[in-house]
């Protein structure tokens, strides 16, 4: 009965670990991983099922840099990163710097810089400085530091890794400027090509991917049209009208059309019936001065001189009231007493 028991398909056994099987995109290449513990971290994975031993097991929390990988582009610790959550990433590798079995320049700088004694450290060392000469293809040397201080090196310190920063970056700079200058030297030197050959050969290419022009105004669009066939083109909807198009301003000495006034020159009967402005050189009545009726006594009839009663019974009579001792009079004022002076009793108070 126990026999039974053990041998049954659902029967527990000693491992009862959840296992799952993913691939891994490592380098470009698809890599399957079956019926690993979901708990293996990459570090573990690319090296022990994958055959890949170039990231090395230093510490195994993250602190010497010896397994550093690169996950989608970022620089990562392989021991920290579960296996099972990259499966849908891309991974670069140290193996995956050299080309044709060669070394890249990054592995050559290093090892011509001297940064190399037992080489445990250099996998992770290289795709560190992989990784930030990718990022910044001119680092300072406080940058460089800054990107190599999780690499931990306890053979032959970082002068040697330093100076393989700057090499690469020097090289791949004067690389660079080379190459632009025979870009330029190859385009000031080629025969030009002639029009017709070049909208031959444009059209040949059109023809073959299967693909018309887009722009109407181009030279290959009604060349274009004889590849459609008379019956397509017979099906095809018919043109839109085609709107009128602005006018704009006719040109001098074109005839002004009929009914159209111009505006009016100014100072003309014309020009004051429509704006109101008075005609040019029209007397303008200013202000009379105080105390002088207006011209037109509907209008204005003036202020009163200082003292004098006002026309409108209504309004201003004129009464003189006290004044402040020295001749000037304050209508509608009464003048504050000297100091110390009673106030005469008012009824209405």
């Amino acid at each position: 009965m126990t026999d039974e028991l053990l041998n049954h398909p659902g029967a527990l056994t000693g491992d009862v670990r959840p296992t799952a099987s993913y691939t891994l995109r490592v380098n470009g290449v698809e890599r399957p991983v079956s019926d690993a513990w979901i708990g293996e971290s990459l570090l573990y994975v690319l090296r022990e099922r994958l055959g890949l031993a170039g990231a090395k097991d230093g510490c195994e929390q993250g602190e010497c840099g010896a397994c550093s990988v690169q996950v989608d582009g970022q620089l990562v610790n392989g021991c920290l990163v579960p296996a099972a959550l990259a499966a849908d990433s891309e991974i670069n590798t140290v193996e995956g710097l050299s080309g044709a079995g060669g070394a890249s320049d990054v592995q050559q700088a290093l090892a011509d810089s001297g940064a190399v004694q037992c080489g445990y450290c250099t996998p992770g060392l290289a795709m560190a400085v992989h990784d930030l000469l990718q990022r910044n293809h001119r680092p300072s040397e406080v940058e460089a530091r800054q990107a190599l201080c999780g690499n931990l090196c306890r053979c032959t310190g970082y002068r040697g890794a330093l100076a393989a920063v700057q090499t690469v970056a020097e090289a791949r700079e004067a690389a660079l400027e080379a190459e632009l200058d025979a870009a330029e030297q190859a385009a000031a030197t080629a025969e030009p090509v002639a029009p017709a050959q070049a909208t031959e050969q444009s059209f040949a290419d059109l023809a073959l991917a299967g693909e018309l022009p887009l722009y109407a105004d181009s030279e290959l669009w009604h060349e274009a049209d004889q590849l459609i066939p008379p019956q397509a083109q017979a099906q095809a909807e018919p043109p839109r009208p085609v709107e009128p198009a602005w006018s704009g301003t006719p040109a001098h000495g074109t005839a002004v059309p009929v009914g159209w006034e111009p505006t009016p020159a100014h100072g003309t009967a014309a020009d004051a019936a429509a704006y109101g402005t008075p005609a040019h050189g029209t007397p303008y009545l200013p202000t009379p001065p105080h105390g002088i009726p207006h011209q037109d006594p509907g209008v204005y009839e003036g202020a009163p001189p200082p003292g004098a009663p006002q026309q409108d019974p209504g309004g201003y009579d004129g009464t003189v009231y006290a004044t402040d001792g020295y001749g000037h009079q304050y209508p509608g004022y009464d003048a504050t007493p000297a100091h110390g002076i009673r106030l005469p009793e008012d009824e209405n108070a």
